[in-house]
């Protein structure tokens, strides 16, 4: 494993992406937010992703410089054709067109296709915090189908996050930013590059058949990741169907097999056109209180060894603490492709 800072380790990513071809903006922005999600401990949309983006730049799959263009709008909404632009440039683009909306009507609804993988959705969702909106964003992925339906044998749907991003008047917003499959698929491979087992109820292989072995996912016809929800996972299915929706039929990007790149829904709504934004985040803040108030259960330990009742968003917020500090920690199986592929650009870490 590598140990490296932050602010290193974002300076050699907009390095890289410089010599790919991008301008200092997108740059900086990719990178800081691909390096936000691994100090937040998603390490599967963080510097993992380098080497893949790079790669669809140099092919023409991804385009630097690509212009949004606004397809079709109205007050409240508004339909974005991303011309295969980096997709952290076009959703953060669309949340501030959602925001403007917003700000006008109550509500801004986006939607995009033609949009390259945006990583995570809380990265958007946020952004309408400051506003004292409440940022809600979809995404399906495709045309890779890597998550089998409830009761299937086979994938037929992507992983297709969701992510609810709700002010509480202090500085720790509910933040709930999750696959609608067991564990997103970047996990997977994450798992598989450090030489480590999945816990067992994450994967199926091509036959459907239980197993905690990542490689299953690079075999041919290859294996599926589960839905979320365990024996009650017709809920996480149900999930996943209604994101592919949202994000895929909406846009006009594709569902399931014949999803094309990154669909996304993206909704700002704002709160004072429902009721006074102070008299809200009071009786947000009183149930998250009410929660966190609540005795943990004897002998519970959860499933990143918490043993006090959290919110969603605690979690990442301690290990971006952490992690700060610390450094990012990056297999090298990783770090190793990160440096071919700033060779590649031109980019010799060494000398930054």
């Amino acid at each position: 494993m590598v140990k490296i800072s932050a602010e290193k380790l974002e300076k050699i990513s907009v390095a890289i992406f410089k010599g790919a071809g991008c301008s200092d903006d997108e740059a900086e922005r990719v990178s800081e937010l691909l390096v936000l999600a691994n100090l937040r401990g998603h390490d599967s949309h963080g510097v993992v992703r380098i080497p893949s983006y790079i790669g669809q730049i140099l092919v023409g799959q991804m385009k630097p410089g690509a212009e949004i263009e606004v397809v079709k709008e109205n007050n409240v909404m508004a339909v974005l054709n991303g011309n295969l632009g980096i997709g952290q440039i076009m959703a953060t683009r669309g949340m501030e067109i959602a925001i403007e909306k917003a700000k006008k009507t109550g509500v801004g609804i986006v939607s995009i296709y033609n949009c390259n993988h945006i990583g995570r959705m809380a990265d958007y969702a946020i952004m309408a915090l400051k506003h004292d909106m409440i940022g809600f964003v979809t995404a399906n992925v495709g045309p890779t189908t890597m998550v089998a339906p409830y009761g299937g044998a086979k994938g037929a749907l992507g992983t297709n996050p969701l992510c609810y991003a709700i002010p509480t008047g202090n500085d720790e917003p509910i933040i709930l930013d999750i696959a609608t499959s067991v564990c997103a698929a970047g996990k997977v491979r994450v798992a598989h590059a450090r030489g480590e087992q999945v816990p067992k109820g994450w994967l199926i292989d091509n036959k459907g058949h239980s197993t905690t072995d990542p490689s299953v996912i690079y075999d041919s016809p290859p294996g599926s990741i589960l839905p979320f929800g365990g024996e009650v996972a017709y809920k996480g299915y149900g999930l996943c169907l209604i994101v592919d929706i949202l994000s895929g039929a909406l846009s006009s990007s594709g569902c399931g097999s014949k999803a094309h790149t990154n669909g996304v829904f993206l909704m700002a709504l704002d709160i004072s056109n429902f009721r006074p934004i102070g008299e809200f985040e009071k009786s947000v803040s009183k149930l998250v209180d009410e929660c966190k108030a609540t005795p943990f259960a004897p002998g519970f330990v959860g499933i990143h060894g918490e043993t006090e009742v959290l919110i969603p968003g605690d979690m990442e917020r301690m290990k971006e603490d952490k992690n700060r500090k610390t450094g990012v920690f990056i297999e090298e199986t990783t770090w190793n492709r990160i440096l071919k592929v700033a060779k590649d650009v031109g980019v010799d870490v060494d000398k930054l």
